[in-house]
């Protein structure tokens, strides 16, 4: 496992090295109007808590998705060890949206963030990569952060009930409400 986290982290350094040595300059630069939607990929922006944080736009359609254009917050959790009681007090944000034909889940967590590129099958998100930032939590926030990428590692089951979002699998349950 230690392997694979390795293999993703130098994977996420490379990206945001090409990103950083102009690849990415086409996406942000100002005449972005100018490309079609097709040439066009994710922004990025700082959230409110100063980290980078992908955004949405009429390039990265939402509509169609597992969860439509919302954007999901964490009210309570659980996993093997009982009620997981900061989700509902330094709550994670869930987002979805298409990008070049994949369906990406925006995961910010109390310190970071995730990409995580989904398979979508009825009732069942199939992880297939994914990228997370690396700030270098403190105390534990470090550890919510572990706790959200071992959450991402397998399928995760996910309902939709009106506003209500269910993510389920071995790891954890998480129930997040449409912010």
């Amino acid at each position: 496992m230690g392997q694979i986290r390795l293999k993703l982290m130098l994977g996420a350094c490379l990206f945001f090295a090409l990103l950083l040595t102009g690849c990415g300059q086409a996406i942000n630069s100002p005449d972005q109007a100018a490309l079609s939607s097709s040439q066009q990929g994710t922004t990025h922006q700082p959230g409110t808590t100063e980290q980078p944080y992908p955004t949405r736009g009429p390039e990265t359609p939402c509509e169609g998705g597992p969860l439509g254009c919302a954007e999901f917050t964490s009210v309570r959790g659980t996993d093997v060890t009982g009620d997981v009681a900061w989700l509902g007090t330094e709550p994670l944000e869930i987002s979805s949206s298409q990008v070049n034909g994949e369906w990406i889940l925006y995961v910010t967590t109390p310190c970071n963030w995730l990409q995580v590129t989904v398979s979508v099958g009825d009732d069942v998100l199939t992880p297939l990569w994914r990228v997370a930032t690396d700030k270098g939590c403190e105390g534990s926030t470090a550890s919510y952060q572990a706790w959200t990428e071992e959450l991402f590692e397998q399928p995760v089951q996910w309902r939709l009930e009106g506003d209500t979002l269910t993510l389920k699998n071995s790891h954890a349950t998480i129930e997040l409400k449409e912010s």
